[in-house]
């Protein structure tokens, strides 16, 4: 069972910016190059990335997604409404779901940087999320 309450702290933590909004896909296409891709991303130096206000955006988009989850994922129709967003918003630019399960580094990375640092605990509780969610999706159908 994963610890939300936490979860929902950590992400209260995370300080908004256009800067740090962009930190994720900066993350993403840093740890995952061959992400970049699925965003026309491909040929952009990463340190840009967070200046860039097609990421600002999607960065907050995409966060404002991830900070729903931990209020969520002990309710079953909220929890998949919450993760029918990311879907929605992968769909747009042909992102496979089955890749979901590479997004949850690029943000610890981004939570690191902007929410105050990630604990073991923060950590552990994340990764249950993110495993839980990308196991619903297979569940589901989505991938």
């Amino acid at each position: 069972m994963v610890n939300g309450d936490l979860l929902a702290k950590h992400c209260a933590a995370y300080k908004m910016s256009r800067d740090s909004a962009g930190e994720y896909h900066k993350q993403l296409f840093t740890l995952h190059p061959e992400l970049a891709s699925h965003y026309d991303a491909e040929d952009i130096d990463p340190d840009s990335i967070p200046k860039a206000q097609k990421f600002q955006m999607r960065g907050q988009q995409e966060l404002s997604n991830f900070f729903r989850l931990p209020k969520v994922v002990d309710q079953e129709r909220p929890w998949r409404s919450a993760l029918s967003e990311f879907k929605e918003v992968y769909s747009e630019i042909d992102f496979p779901m089955a890749e979901f399960n590479k997004v949850g580094d690029a943000f610890l990375a981004a939570m690191e940087k902007h929410a105050g640092g990630v604990t073991a605990e923060q950590k552990k509780e994340w990764e249950a999320l993110f495993a839980k969610a990308y196991g619903d999706m297979k569940t589901w159908g989505w991938y």
